[in-house]
Parts: C-alpha cells; structure tokens; sequence
C-alpha cells in the first residue's frame, strides 16, 4: 500500500464511521490547542517567554510621573506631592487635535498608552528616569505584532504637552507632536 492509498482510505468521508466523524471536532480543537501553546506564552507569542520590562532593557528606575510635566494634568495629590496618582484615579486622554484626531494616548498612574494607527505605531510604556537624564515613558512599540523597545518624551509646551516618540538606538519614530487633554479617548480620525 502506497502513502497515497492510505490517505485516501484514512480521509475519505464514506469510510468513516460515525465514531470517527462524532470526534472530529474535539480532534480539530486539541489540535488547535496544540498550535496555540506551540506558538509561546499567548497567541502569535514568540516561544521565548514575556517581555522584560522595558525600565530594565533601558537601565531605567521607575519614578513617580507626579513629578514630572505631566502633573497638573494627573490625579497627582495635593500639595506638589511626587507620590504616585491615587490607585483607580481617573485616567486622563489626550489627543493631538480635538477634530480629526491622529494620535490618542492616555495616562493612567505612571503608565501610558499611544496609538498612532496612521503611523501603524502603538506604545505602552511606564514613567522612569535614567540617571542624568529627564524623565519619560519606557516600553514597547508594536510594529508588525514584534515588541521594540522605545521611549516617549514628555515636555510641557503652551496649554499642551509635546510628545517624541523614540526607538532604541534614538531614532525618532513619531513627533514632536502636541497633545492637549480631552474628554474621552474616542476613537483615531481617518488618514490623509
């Protein structure tokens, strides 16, 4: 018997039983079980565990963002306290326009998100400082699903706050850029 003679008689549908066509699915599902852990801690994961933090891959200590330029607009406590925001504070939006907005982040605590989809960048990424320089955010980008470290920079500028978004070697990604404090987080505007 041929490899081809046996997969005919091992796949053809009249040749099954109804035992055989009842455990299908459990069969599809285990083997999709499988793929998936195969694929590393998570779907699409890369097998080689989670993400170190990006304040140890940038030699960074985390700090409290109360004492930076973005306080005012924090739940930072009273009295010019760099204690961290309350825990369950309200997160605060930002958006670089209030119409057609492009890029939207938002604070919460020492930790910030950016998504940029015309620019197909997103960034997460916690408050540190590196001694000798200023504070900002450290994480990842997550260009074509792949994590990249990055930092974002953070300097207040007129009634909004100035953000530059960095990949490791220092090449900028996104920015300078303005971003003012919205309502909402709402959702990106269309690309030109």
């Amino acid at each position: 018997m041929t490899m081809n003679d046996w997969a005919r008689q091992v796949f053809d549908p009249q040749r099954w039983t109804s035992a055989r066509r009842s455990a299908l699915p459990a069969v599809f599902a285990a083997t999709f079980a499988l793929a998936l852990t195969a694929c590393g801690p998570g779907v699409g994961g890369t097998g080689t565990g989670d993400t170190p933090s990006a304040l140890t891959t940038f030699g960074a200590a985390s700090t409290s963002v109360c004492g930076s330029d973005l306080a005012p607009l924090l739940s930072c406590p009273a009295g010019g306290s760099t204690a961290a925001p309350a825990p369950g504070a309200a997160p605060v939006h930002l958006a670089d326009t209030i119409d057609g907005r492009r890029v939207l982040a938002t604070a919460n605590g020492n930790s910030i998100e950016l998504q940029a989809p015309c620019a197909r960048l997103q960034f997460r990424g916690e408050w540190g400082v590196v001694a000798g320089q200023a504070g900002r955010f450290f994480g990842y980008t997550d260009p074509d699903g792949a994590a990249a470290p990055a930092t974002l920079q953070v300097q207040a500028v007129g009634g909004g706050l100035q953000f530059t978004l960095r990949n490791a070697a220092g090449d900028t990604l996104l920015g300078p850029i303005v971003m003012t404090v919205v309502t909402t987080a709402g959702t990106p505007g269309g690309c030109n």
